[in-house]
């Protein structure tokens, strides 16, 4: 019983200092942990994101890669940490699959999220490949099943799920290479060690103007212009890939749910004001970045929607490791 009373003393107290001390927030640097690697999307806006929030939270913003687990390795550390503010999870869509492909115990209520832009997911080539178009990559597929590597990111995440609704949709089956994040899955398709890559237009905007890469269909509902040129969509040949679209991709950063809404209310604030800001504008635009800007209960929709179409997708196609019920997801 005395133990009892002491710890009830003691949440009560930690109750009322929080407030003064989260007033005084931020006291010291902000560090973003990237669960993917330098020179892709969410490194790219994470960095862009931080630097325009600084002078709003006068404070620097410090962003460090964290790769490994299918971006386990950065729940792990974010979550593990206290729950003050100063540690974020710089993430994209592709963490929300996380708890049914086994990489950590938490899901899309868990945390809050800010999301700053996305873009719509393209299938390219190296200038020199023999595949000039999506049929010819198709044939060749069919020639020769499970034989062509086609490289992206993480098992589960974003890409490979396009990748799986363009091989379910065109009837095909490739090598997947799966890769800690876009960049890297980028230069594998350049050098060889991938006959195709699938990643977004975004991430891959100056390889496709400096015509490293070769574009031959966006994995999307639409087709999409880029610089003049017309890129199809791959439904306008193949109907079916359409079955496990549209998932779009989102890039920004999450704190867990229980920090003190003091802090959140601040972070939204900075969040809110630089997505004004010119750094922000001009990055989106250089990019080629639909630029969104969600945060409080519309980021929550979007993520929780997003969860139960993805989630028992990947139950449905045997992806997944473990059923999204067990984390109480619902089936759309």
């Amino acid at each position: 019983m005395r133990n009892f009373r002491w710890l009830a003393s003691a949440a009560t107290v930690l109750m009322l200092l929080t407030p003064a001390w989260a007033a005084d927030w931020p006291t010291r640097p902000i560090e973003i942990s990237c669960f993917a690697a330098a020179g892709g999307g969410t490194d790219l806006v994470d960095r862009t994101i931080a630097k325009a929030m600084e002078p709003f939270l006068k404070t620097r913003i410090n962003v460090v890669n964290r790769l490994g687990g299918g971006g386990g390795v950065v729940l792990d550390y974010v979550w593990s940490r206290p729950h003050d503010g100063y540690n974020w999870g710089g993430f994209s869509e592709s963490i929300i699959p996380a708890p049914v492909m086994g990489a950590h115990t938490t899901s899309a209520k868990d945390w809050i999220y800010f999301m700053v832009a996305g873009a719509p997911g393209v299938i390219s080539v190296r200038p020199e490949s023999p595949y000039k178009t999506l049929d010819d990559l198709v044939k060749a597929a069919k020639a020769k099943p499970g034989e062509l590597k086609a490289s992206a990111s993480q098992t589960g995440g974003i890409w490979h799920t396009k990748l799986i609704a363009l091989m379910q949709g065109a009837d095909i089956k490739f090598n997947f290479l799966p890769f800690n994040g876009s960049h890297p899955s980028q230069v594998a398709a350049m050098t060889g060690e991938a006959d195709v890559v699938l990643t977004s237009v975004s991430e891959q905007a100056e390889l496709l103007e400096a015509k490293k890469l070769i574009p031959l269909a966006m994995v999307e509902l639409k087709p999409y212009e880029f610089k003049g040129m017309k890129i199809p969509a791959a439904v306008e040949k193949y109907p079916d890939v359409g079955k496990l679209l549209p998932i779009d991709q989102w890039l920004g950063f999450a704190l867990p749910a229980d920090t003190p809404k003091e802090i959140i209310d601040k972070i939204t604030d900075a969040f809110r004001k630089a997505m004004e800001t010119d750094l922000v504008k001009d990055m989106a635009k250089t990019k080629n970045l639909s630029l969104y800007g969600y945060h409080g209960d519309q980021a929550q929709k979007v993520a929780r929607g997003m969860e139960r179409v993805w989630t028992w997708a990947l139950w449905d196609l045997k992806v997944a490791k473990k059923s999204p019920a067990d984390f109480g997801i619902e089936k759309p």
